[in-house]
């Protein structure tokens, strides 16, 4: 064989092995059902240990590692009223593998109250489900001087109550407010609802705004007059929404569809933002599929006091969050100047 005929030989050899090389097969992406296996998932929870968020996550941890093979552990991040978890979660690493629950009035009232400790985006979280679907109502005293809206508008120097100066309460407390037109002042610094009925009942406070609060209501403490909503809430039929007792639009309106979709009182199922999208559609999956197990409902039930549950999709509450995101700025000037004028 000549010296040519062996170069010609060899390039064809090498050419060969160039293109069975570029012929096979690329590596496939990890599944993410394989992906999880094995692994350890953290599970931060931004609220008090044994309240209904914190409960709720803790059933999830369970049917999560069933579905998994994963180990999962559940941390207590809720300093700051849940801002350090809910910040913690936003700089986490969006692999899967660092997953929580938030209540959503606080989650979002964070930034509706421009609360500068909450260094997050709620539009950028990858959100994998809702549970629970809590309004706010208005409360007053059973036997006091106001039973209705008009009486409320008749007031003078009224005095409602809330708990921390940012805090859900005086948020609700706030609009209220501003949608009846009251002359009215928020007086803070009440230690939680139990305490706030109290001073209902004794005629120190006039009122104030909160999720159903069944307790105090058997109790004769309190009574609700209207729910911040457009529509009544199935919980409690009978209490009318506050826009059959006054007619609201433009922003005034805007503000109670606020209260009936980002501010009500849900547990949220998230993750970090930046989520690759074939996990983030499988833990959804995983998330719809629970919601459809009747004994993980009944869990569910079990730990948040009610017999009826909303469960509402990731896709669907990123949607919210978007719109929320997107009126953002107004709400916090409106919020802003409600303080200014009537938090005392």
């Amino acid at each position: 064989m000549t010296k040519n005929l062996v170069m010609i030989v060899v390039a064809l050899i090498l050419a060969v092995t160039g293109v069975m090389a570029g012929c096979a097969p690329k590596a496939q992406p990890e599944a993410p059902a394989d992906f999880y296996k094995g692994k350890t998932i953290e599970l931060v929870s931004t609220a008090s240990p044994g309240v209904a968020t914190d409960l709720i996550l803790r059933i999830i941890a369970s049917y999560l590692s069933g579905d998994t093979s994963a180990s999962t552990i559940v941390t207590d991040r809720r300093g700051a009223g849940g801002m350090e978890g809910m910040s913690y979660l936003y700089k986490a690493k969006p692999d899967g593998l660092t997953l929580g629950m938030t209540a959503s009035v606080k989650f979002v009232g964070n930034k509706v109250m421009g609360e500068p400790a909450a260094e997050y985006e709620i539009e950028k979280f990858s959100y994998i489900m809702s549970i629970g679907r809590r309004l706010t109502y208005f409360y007053v005293s059973p036997e006091g001087p106001y039973q209705s809206v008009a009486d409320l508008k008749a007031g003078k120097n009224l005095k409602i109550g809330a708990t921390s100066p940012s805090g859900y309460v005086s948020l609700a407390d706030l609009t209220v407010i501003k949608l009846l037109g009251l002359d009215a002042k928020v007086i803070t610094g009440f230690d939680g609802t139990s305490e706030l009925s109290l001073a209902v009942k004794r005629g120190e406070v006039i009122g104030y705004g909160v999720e159903i609060n069944q307790a105090s209501i058997e109790a004769g403490m309190i009574k609700p007059i209207f729910v911040l909503a457009t529509e009544r809430d199935p919980l409690m039929p009978d209490v009318p929404a506050i826009t059959e007792l006054v007619n609201l639009s433009g922003e005034d309106l805007e503000l109670v569809k606020l209260w009936e979709t980002a501010l009500v009182n849900s547990s949220l199922f998230i993750a970090p933002p930046g989520m690759s999208e074939d996990r983030m559609g499988f833990l959804r999956d995983l998330a719809n599929k629970w919601a459809q197990d009747e004994g993980f409902r009944q869990e569910i039930d079990a730990v948040s006091g009610e017999e009826v549950q909303v469960y509402i999709t990731g896709e669907e509450v990123t949607k919210v969050m978007q719109d929320t995101a997107a009126a953002l700025a107004k709400f916090q000037a409106i919020f802003a100047e409600l303080i200014e004028k009537y938090r005392a």
